[in-house]
């Protein structure tokens, strides 16, 4: 992680902004002046150079007395406010007509909160984690831990050779890995993150972000309102999902063979498939005992008379209580079936060689085939070499954001790469209980609603629930003063939450940057925001008829109401006045799907049925990416039977 340096005046505008947000922050971890490097040292992990810019533009124009005179009438830098001023310029931004403005106050609000609630102090605690009475990380597993999977170090130029060479290690990399490995193949695979073992699992929501999730989680669409969270670490987004297995609809196979001109996805084939990855994943409902939070979303959807149903995991001898609520970053005790566990485990066992810390930057071409890759792999100094791997196939399969990233970086020119990206975007409704809620604890997800799945054909929003520690909160709270924003958090254990999985019919796109970074444009459509809205008034019913005595919405300012006499009419009003697009309220991506679509016609999609890039022999996509469209549930089992099938094609050809 490197260090980026604000300037004197960007420094003390972001100081500012800082003690208006949390202007009761007693810090003992080094104090205000630790948490603005901690700050710097966020900014510092954006990839994405013009990004990191708009950052400090941003912190300039906050410090210029002109600017803060034209949006706030106070021809003062906001470093020389005072507090009462300093807030009103800011609830100026947070609440501004102008889209622009709004995404850069919750950009410095997700900055600051992030860096402050999601470290510990210098006793390995946090007034606020002491106020809510949340225990913070746990103490390390008794015995050695899980034993790592073994990594081929590099250390210097160096060249490999391999039959195949993956780029990716999740539920599409770490899949094909397996299968290929298992039927005699050289494999290598590459990994853009760090191989985290249980020791290293810190459980310290700062850390574990940093270390597991692509880009430390901060990456956001361009237009600032959505935060996209993908795992980047050995075992990609298998080792840090929820562990939800549900497979793909009969009803979205039969649209996806439709959409897609194909007749794959409703055949015995990916049946056999898909029934192959659950075996192997050991999915089933053993290990699902309902936590608070999924005891409140199961009480109110049969007190209203409305479906629930159990999801399937794949864990075994999953511990189910406080230490699964942690397992967002990582199961310490390798009960999580993720691919490090299962395939990427076959596989080296098989020989395959797997090499961590590696940016692939570009496929190879040799007279219209692939011919290898070349990136550049990071040591822990801090230092870089190139690996390049020569291989007869490539398989990409580094995520629907990062996959036509590389396509396009590589030189293909198919219009359809990154096109028809989906992101299931994901935002919900808390609750205050009586009781405590603990809701970070507990299994990690064990119960669903199917109630508003299906508003219009296929197409609607289901609920579910997930562990609530800081980070969430402190990035997705919406805001009407720190005053509010202080209490709300700090009541993070009387809190319960429905969340709303939005399955988006209309499509976003990934574009790259002149750096070579993907950028992600996407905005709700009218046609999903309907479905949203819908859904979003849903949710609060079902934690009004669970007892809630508040919800609150995450829009800014939030709706905050209590159920009583004729609450939910003026719920819908407030929730309609504030808006659910452009930053008037919080949405977070963990799906990402459908930016290298696979489809019957090159005109319309970008890889064949069989996975093969149509431009390039011997190139193939394996993970979300090759999605027709959204799946409507969790991805993680469809990806896995997607790449499943690939790669038993690629071995039946060879």
């Amino acid at each position: 992680m490197t260090t980026v340096r604000l300037s004197d005046d960007q420094r003390k505008t972001l100081d500012a902004v800082y003690a208006s947000l949390i202007p009761h922050a007693q810090f003992d971890g080094g104090g205000r002046p630790a948490v603005l490097t901690r700050i710097e040292r966020l900014i510092g992990t954006i990839e994405d150079p013009r990004d990191r810019q708009r950052l400090r533009l941003l912190l300039s124009v906050l410090g210029s007395r002109a600017a803060n005179l034209l949006m706030s009438a106070r021809p003062r830098a906001l470093a020389n406010m005072n507090l009462a001023d300093r807030e009103r310029a800011l609830d100026a931004w947070a609440h501004s007509s102008l889209p622009i403005r709004r995404a850069g106050f919750q950009a410095l609000k997700r900055l600051i909160n992030v860096a402050h609630y999601c470290w510990p102090d210098a006793d390995g605690s946090h007034p606020s984690w002491r106020a809510t009475g949340y225990p913070g990380p746990l103490p390390p597993p008794d015995g050695p831990g899980v034993t790592p999977l073994p990594t081929t170090h590099i250390d210097r130029t160096t060249e490999l050779d391999a039959d195949i060479v993956i780029v990716g290690s999740g539920a599409g990399g770490g899949v094909a890995a397996g299968v290929l490995a298992g039927a005699g193949k050289n494999i290598v695979v590459l990994e853009k993150g760090d191989s985290v073992d249980t020791r290293r699992m810190t459980q310290i929501e700062g850390e574990m972000l940093g270390a597991m999730y692509l880009g430390g989680g901060l990456i956001m669409t361009q237009s600032g309102s959505m935060p996209i969270l993908a795992g980047s670490c050995l075992g990609g987004g298998t080792t840090v999902n929820y562990t939800t297995s549900f497979p793909l609809p009969a009803r979205t196979r039969a649209e996806w063979d439709a959409r897609s001109g194909l007749s794959l996805f409703s055949s015995a084939r990916f049946t056999e498939s898909l029934e192959r990855v659950q075996r192997r994943l050991d999915v089933g409902t053993r290990w699902t005992t309902a936590s608070a939070r999924d005891t409140i979303l199961e009480t109110g959807c049969r007190r209203l008379g409305w479906h629930v149903g159990t999801i399937p995991r794949n864990v075994t001898g999953c511990r189910e209580g406080l230490e699964c609520g942690y397992c967002g970053y990582g199961c310490r005790y390798g009960a999580k079936n993720s691919t490090e566990r299962t395939y990427l485990n076959d596989a080296a066992h098989a020989g395959a060689r797997l090499v961590v810390r590696c940016n692939v930057e570009r496929v190879l071409m040799s007279r219209g085939r692939a011919a290898g890759v070349v990136g550049t792999v990071t040591l822990p100094d801090g230092t870089t070499c190139e690996l390049t791997v020569r291989a007869r196939v490539v398989i990409v399969a580094c995520g629907a954001v990062s996959t036509p990233a590389l396509l396009r970086r590589s030189g293909l020119q198919n219009p359809h790469i990154g096109r028809g990206l989906r992101l299931h975007p994901v935002t919900g409704v808390f609750g205050t209980f009586p009781d405590r809620v603990e809701p970070w604890s507990g299994a990690l997800q064990t119960r669903f609603s199917d109630q508003f799945a299906d508003l219009d054909s296929g197409y609607g929003a289901k609920f579910e629930t997930a562990p609530i520690h800081f980070a969430l909160p402190a990035s997705a709270f919406g805001w009407d003063g720190a005053r509010r924003y202080r209490e709300a958090v700090e009541r993070l254990a009387h809190t319960g939450v429905v969340g709303i999985l939005l399955r988006d019919r209309d499509a976003g796109r990934v574009t790259v940057s002149r750096s070579g970074h993907p950028r992600v444009d996407y905005e709700l459509s009218d046609y999903d925001v309907r479905h949203l809205r819908t859904a979003l008034h849903g949710a609060a019913r079902v934690l009004a008829a669970a007892g809630a005595t508040e919800v609150e919405t995450l829009q800014t300012p939030p709706t905050r109401m209590a159920p009583k006499s004729n609450w939910f009419e003026n719920f819908v009003r407030a929730t309609d006045a504030r808006g659910y697009r452009h930053c008037r309220m919080s949405y977070i991506t963990f799906h990402q799907m459908a930016s290298a679509a696979m489809g019957a016609d090159p005109k319309t999609s970008v890889i064949q049925e069989t996975g093969e890039a149509y431009e390039v022999r011997g190139l193939f996509v394996a993970d979300g990416s090759a999605f027709p469209t959204s799946s409507g549930v969790n991805p993680m089992i469809t990806i896995m039977a997607l790449a499943d099938h690939i790669a038993r094609g690629i071995n039946e050809r060879w």
